[in-house]
């Protein structure tokens, strides 16, 4: 049985305004038909709306669509907020790598909160559209580069405060950017992904490449 749309969504709290049932409404049916199955009669009908309260927001599918993936992009690594400023750079690196890998739990450090573990198949439906257009691909390379600046952030306090080795904070951004999205991208599009064997070897990994060991 498939996981209720409702259940998987970042969307926090029930929302408050016309636009934002719209916004939760085309979550929900991407999460559960699929960027294929999707229409503005699906979504308004999803939100309880005419299609006409739909088009007073937005001129087309498309122009919805781009609200939208402007949303979602804004939530992602909403929970991560602040880590930098509050905890042990260590602490902070395996936060951000394990929302990637398993989305957030209840063993991440404060003031990460507890959220059910996110499918990721709408942020995956609307990734693959940069395949073709410019206007995707924007936004998820900007969305890219705030992440591997957090990740660069973190690395480069570790390296001033004596955790972490003197390591290329950049490309070990990287390396760790392109980890985190493939374990979204596998755990969205694939069943039996032994994800805990991902995080031992990156853990191998960190303790030989970037921990400090003095």
């Amino acid at each position: 049985m498939g996981e209720n749309p409702e259940e998987a969504s970042p969307f926090v709290g029930e929302p408050t305004d016309t636009r934002g049932r719209i916004m939760q409404a085309t979550f929900e049916t991407i999460q559960e038909n699929g960027f294929a199955g999707l229409s503005i009669q699906r979504i308004a009908s999803r939100a309880d709306l005419s299609k006409s309260s739909v088009y007073h927001f937005f001129e087309d599918k498309d122009d919805l669509l781009l609200a939208f993936l402007d949303e979602m992009l804004g939530q992602f690594g909403g929970p991560l907020e602040g880590l930098e400023d509050d905890a042990a750079p260590l602490d902070v690196l395996w936060a951000y790598i394990d929302f990637g890998l398993y989305g957030v739990t209840d063993e991440s450090i404060p003031p990460v909160e507890r959220m059910e573990i996110q499918p990721g198949r709408p942020y995956v439906e609307l990734r693959s559209q940069g395949t073709y257009s410019e206007e995707y691909r924007d936004r998820f390379t900007e969305m890219d580069g705030l992440m591997r600046d957090r990740l660069t952030n973190v690395l480069e306090r570790g390296i001033r405060e004596g955790t972490f080795r003197d390591v290329d904070p950049e490309r070990t951004a990287e390396f760790l950017l392109t980890v985190l999205l493939g374990g979204l991208f596998r755990r969205a599009t694939a069943d039996d992904v032994d994800i805990d064997a991902v995080r031992r070897e990156v853990e191998a990994i960190i303790e030989v490449r970037v921990l400090n060991e003095s």
